[in-house]
């Protein structure tokens, strides 16, 4: 089996709440019960300094295992998580899976062995378009083959050309992935079930696709913790690059938990209506609802929130999204000293 929190803009006010959070949720043994919660973790490129835009240095994926190294962190196979959610089942406190795009060489170079060294289990998810026609800078059949035997490497379905599957047509699109498909079969011995959308983009029409594939998760690009209560063909990654990369940002990521919500609007992230009219529910017997505070990416501002019934939320702003995709991230300080972080993404076509 085989953009993000404005660090600038943000920085004053997780300090704030943090140290409120700390007064106001002492820890207790409760807390550490596992739970319905998981945080995944995407890269692309290490040590690759031409890319700053996808490329974590080494400097810092090298603090960010010493801190995953720590015994208070769950790291498991991705696969792991998705059995997990779909059995209903909860899981340790901050269980973490790590994930890798687009089969750079940088893999197989910088990042494999330091995960080895530290034994964490990875996935790579591989468009197969490139690999196929040996495009330099990227891992060859025979490198992803030597990867995929050892225990903690996965391989990954990523479709075939890496284009934008959204804005295909749907004959395109399924067949981009079936190309995919008869390439890992023919390479590697058999198909990954579970997939990743290039530029995390996706449709309710492509999910459509993939469970008729048998795929059985999905996975996007934007920042959340994931749970049950996810789509499991929307499943949020926290991305990684330079200038995303502070351990500040890690460490917080890391220890966040789900927000645990239900009833959420807009149903599909496709934008029909922009601005969208956003909606959750959040369970009862989360705290604090007052300290939750909403950024969409293409503003410097917070949005508006209304509660309706004391756990409904409602969250509202005036500019439209702009084309291309979008996130909106809400965060609050929960127990144990951790952050409910909840996130959505927007694709205006």
């Amino acid at each position: 089996m085989v953009k993000l929190i404005t660090r600038s803009v943000l920085a004053g006010l997780f300090l704030v709440m943090i140290l409120a959070s700390l007064m106001v949720f002492p820890e207790s043994v409760h807390a550490q019960q596992a739970e319905d919660s998981a945080i995944i973790l995407m890269y692309h490129r290490f040590g690759e300094d031409k890319y700053p835009s996808t490329n974590i240095t080494l400097k810092q994926f090298d603090d960010q295992l010493e801190e995953l190294s720590k015994e208070k962190y769950n790291i498991v196979p991705l696969n792991e998580i998705v059995t997990a959610f779909r059995a209903g089942t909860k899981l340790p406190p901050r269980t973490i899976a790590i994930t890798i795009d687009d089969a750079y060489q940088s893999i197989l170079e910088n990042a494999w062995p330091r995960l080895k060294s530290a034994n964490i289990p990875f996935t790579m998810f591989i468009s197969t378009e490139p690999v196929s026609r040996k495009v330099p800078g990227y891992l060859t059949w025979q490198q992803i083959h030597d990867l995929a035997s050892d225990p903690l490497v996965t391989v990954g379905h990523h479709g075939h050309t890496h284009d934008h599957l959204l804005y295909m047509s749907l004959e395109k699109a399924e067949k981009d992935i079936e190309t995919a498909s008869e390439i890992y079969q023919k390479e590697l011995g058999s198909v990954p079930d579970i997939f990743a959308y290039p530029f995390g983009e996706y449709s309710q029409n492509l999910i459509d696709i993939l469970k008729k594939k048998g795929l059985k998760a999905a996975f996007g690009q934007y920042s959340s913790a994931a749970s049950s209560g996810s789509n499991p063909y929307g499943l949020p990654r926290f991305s990684f690059n330079e200038k995303y990369s502070a351990m500040e940002r890690f460490r917080l990521i890391v220890n966040a938990r789900a927000l645990p919500a239900h009833d959420i609007l807009p149903v599909s992230a496709v934008v029909t209506q922009n601005p969208p009219r956003i909606g959750f529910t959040v369970a009862k017997k989360v705290r604090g609802l007052s300290a939750m505070s909403c950024y969409p990416s293409h503003l410097s501002e917070a949005a508006s929130i209304t509660r309706i019934g004391g756990n409904r939320v409602e969250i509202r702003f005036d500019k439209p999204l702009p084309e291309g995709r979008s996130r909106l991230n809400c965060t609050m300080p929960g127990p144990e000293k951790r952050w409910y972080w909840f996130g959505l993404p927007f694709f205006v076509k």
